[in-house]
């Protein structure tokens, strides 16, 4: 969204807009100060018009526009829509509708203001300005949705980690591609055949995975620094679980 130009009565939009993260810590995002009305100098995301005349797809539009405000290249590829917003008076101008995308770089890149953006900025995620259009709202969805893919990565690590020893406690192939619910089945299916066990160290074992399904359990729905913490108090009790038995 770059100009001050109003927009036609009875015509619409379209436009891309980007929210681009950097893991690790509390997390950043990249924004943008506009240089150009409505809301000259308010930070937003990365963003503008899908050039249709070009058959540009919105996807490509916002690769491009990201690269074009901030000098950071992220392939079109590597966009992931977080959703469609076309609320009316989303926009002051007029009838526009967003589609907008989001990507993760394992570390922020130095950005380089041009264009439309008189700077870019990395800001971390529980420190951020006040956002223009209903960048807000975009921004908590793609957190939201941030989350949900982190959670299934988590314990696709805790997967790769540790399903082929809990297979072993209860005699079955290791899985594969185990969902986080399903994982947690596993722990728990060795722990219930750990409990039954007259040997002491046994039974530890079975303590500490029943410590571990717990904590796998609440971090289920949890999320940020209680999640991390969660899953390493987790990650702990599995591998004490398991050299108990080695």
């Amino acid at each position: 969204m770059s100009t001050d130009t109003d927009i036609a009565a009875g015509t619409l939009q379209y436009t891309a807009d980007v929210v681009l993260r950097a893991a690790g810590g509390p997390g950043h995002v990249l924004l943008i100060k506009r240089r150009w009305k409505p809301y000259a100098g308010r930070w937003a995301l990365p963003g503008g018009y899908v050039d249709v005349d070009k058959a540009e797809t919105s996807r490509d539009a916002a690769a491009r526009e990201l690269a074009e405000e901030s000098g950071i290249t992220v392939p079109a590829t590597d966009l992931w829509q977080v959703g469609v917003y076309d609320a009316p008076g989303r926009d002051p101008r007029g009838r526009v509708i967003t589609v907008a995308y989001t990507a993760t770089l394992p570390s922020p890149v130095p950005p380089a203001a041009a264009d439309d953006a008189v700077d870019a900025r990395w800001w971390p995620l529980d420190a951020l300005p006040d956002l223009a259009f209903d960048h807000a709202e975009i921004l908590a969805d793609a957190v939201s949705q941030w989350s949900a893919t982190d959670r299934t990565d988590t314990f696709t690590a805790l997967d790769s980690c540790f399903g082929a020893d809990l297979a072993a406690f209860v005699s079955e192939e290791a899985p594969h591609n185990l969902t986080p619910n399903g994982f947690i089945d596993l722990v728990a299916r060795a722990r219930d055949a750990l409990a039954t066990a007259s040997i002491g160290y046994l039974q530890e074992a079975a303590e500490d995975l029943d410590a571990a399904v717990s904590c796998l359990t609440d971090a289920l729905t949890s999320s940020g620094g209680e999640q991390r913490a969660l899953l390493t108090r987790a990650r702990i009790r599995l591998r004490e679980a398991i050299e108990a038995v080695g």
